[in-house]
């Protein structure tokens, strides 16, 4: 019976649920309960919650397993290597609203990205391939979810990896596809940075609704009359950040 549960043979992360599925009958739950504990004792799997567990502390591929979605704003600048400082935070972009979740000494935050699960690549992460947001996503969605982006972490990479030609062409084509907000945020936030041709045609497409946006709080401070933006959160201030 105990070849069934080989520690070899084991998902790195797996429900007991899935385990009991695919063994077609032939082991129970109570079995199965007892052979993880003995393998919980011998510390060769992590208790992650109610019947979950995984074979190793990749927190980040846990993440995109749990949340079912990519690792994204500055979690993803890390995973980028545009960040060198390892938080006790990890950012996972899901689907649809989920609650947050400890796992070992890192907390893992849920962010609705909800129509905007796009912009995702693959990278290796301690022999696991992990499911994160491109650089120019991650940029998008800092923008996107101001409520959880550290924009000093955003500026300090731009400035310390310039993004090339076909990636501001990324970020044009996500930005072209969102709201005015969202296109008056980048445009904001990116001037100065960008090439003229990416501002200017940002520009030209944040006129088109009647009315002034806000960067987060709807707080009528810090306005841009050329994007017709308010920035509560001045988050000009890191445009140079190093």
């Amino acid at each position: 019976m105990t070849i069934l549960i080989n520690i070899d043979s084991l998902p790195y992360v797996f429900r007991i649920g899935s385990i009991i599925k695919t063994s077609k009958g032939r082991l129970t739950r109570r079995r199965l309960g007892y052979l993880i504990g003995k393998l919980l004792d011998e510390k060769k799997l992590l208790k992650i919650g109610n019947g979950l567990y995984s074979k190793g502390g990749n927190v980040f591929y846990i993440a995109c397993y749990v949340y079912k979605g990519y690792i994204g704003l500055s979690s993803a600048l890390y995973l980028h290597g545009l960040k060198t400082e390892v938080e006790g935070t990890v950012y996972v972009c899901t689907s649809s609203p989920r609650k947050g979740m400890r796992i070992m000494d890192s907390m893992l935050v849920p962010v609705n990205m909800s129509g905007l699960q796009y912009g995702t690549t693959e990278l290796a992460m301690e022999e696991k391939r992990v499911m994160v947001s491109t650089y120019p996503k991650t940029v998008f969605d800092m923008l996107a979810k101001p409520r959880y982006a550290n924009y000093f972490d955003m500026y300090r990479a731009l400035n310390e990896r310039h993004m090339e030609k076909e990636e501001w062409d990324e970020l044009l084509y996500y930005a072209k596809s969102s709201s005015t907000t969202q296109i008056r945020r980048i445009g904001y936030a990116m001037e100065g940075i960008a090439p003229g041709r990416f501002t200017d045609e940002l520009l030209k497409l944040s006129g088109r609704k009647p009315g002034a946006s806000f960067f987060f709080r709807h707080k009528a401070v810090n306005y841009s009359m050329k994007w017709k933006l308010f920035d509560d959160l001045s988050v000009r201030r890191w445009l140079n950040a190093v």
